[in-house]
Parts: C-alpha cells; structure tokens; sequence
C-alpha cells in the first residue's frame, strides 16, 4: 500500500475543491439565489441581467427568472425584483413579434402583473434601428441596459446573470 504524503493529501483535496467547482457551474444562478435565501435578510431587491446574441435566449432567461423570482418571493414576498435584458435577444419583446412569440409574451405580461419591472437596452435597439415605441408596452426601454443594472446596484440591488449551461 503506497504511503501518502503531503503532496498527495494536496492533490487530492484540488480534484474535490475542482468537482465542487463542476457542480456549482451547472447552475450557478441557483446559488447564488440559495445564498440569498440562506442569509434571511433580503437584499434591497434582485435584478436578472440577460445578454446574449441568440434571439431565441429569451425564451429560456425568462422561464428561468420566473423560477429563481418564485424561489426568491417565497422567502421574501415584498422583494424588489428587475430584469434587465440588452442582447440580441431583448428584440423578441418588439410588438411585431407578439403574434410569432405569443407564448413569451403571455410570460412577461405575468411577470409585469407579479411587479417584476423587465427593461430592454434602447442604446442597444438604436443600433440595430429599432425605435423604442416598437416594444411591447409591457417592458420599460432603459437608455442604456447596462446603466439601468448599474443603477439597481447603487440601490442596493444584488446583480443574478442567467447564463444557460
């Protein structure tokens, strides 16, 4: 039976921190909403930041803002909560598109009547030509998303990015 040294003690607690590290990636937004459970002080509020180049994202980052908001308000029913999205994907929230995405735009307008406040990038939407009266009028067009995030920051706001593993 081989002896074990310090080395091997070492290598051997990197291969769990490293596993650890595998598991926690598979849904790290989960976390970090267990995080805010597990302290039992809410946070001022909560803001999801979306942002990715696949115009079909929204679909998944919606759903998934709606589970963690659950998760979030069952703990803490007066939660402040915001969703900021300003990648391609924000553009799936145009009014041309209700009829075509009729089952995400049912999604915001419950998460509008849960008093989850959803913001596109107008910076962003003037870039690709697309004027701010030509989103739903259920989402707020911010001037800038990544300004609209940093100012939920300076309230207090603590910032959950959904990415898809």
């Amino acid at each position: 039976m081989p002896k074990w040294n310090k080395s091997s003690y070492l290598f051997l607690v990197l291969v769990f921190i490293q596993l650890a590290g595998y598991a926690l990636a598979g849904s790290a937004q989960q976390s970090h909403v267990q995080l805010i459970i597990d302290a039992n002080k809410a946070p001022e509020g909560v803001v999801f930041e979306i942002v990715n180049r696949d115009k079909h994202y929204l679909d998944w980052a919606l759903k998934e803002a709606e589970f963690l908001s659950q998760k979030l308000r069952n703990k803490y029913p007066q939660l402040d909560i915001a969703i900021v999205s300003h990648g391609s994907e924000q553009f799936a929230l145009m009014s041309d598109k209700l009829t075509i995405n009729a089952p995400l735009h049912m999604l915001v307008k419950s998460l509008a009547e849960s008093d989850i406040n959803i913001h596109v990038c107008g910076t962003y939407a003037e870039h690709k030509g697309v004027d701010a009266s030509e989103f739903s009028e259920l989402v707020n067009v911010a001037a800038e998303g990544p300004a609209q995030i940093k100012d939920y920051l300076k309230l207090g706001y603590i910032k959950i990015t959904l990415v898809k593993n």
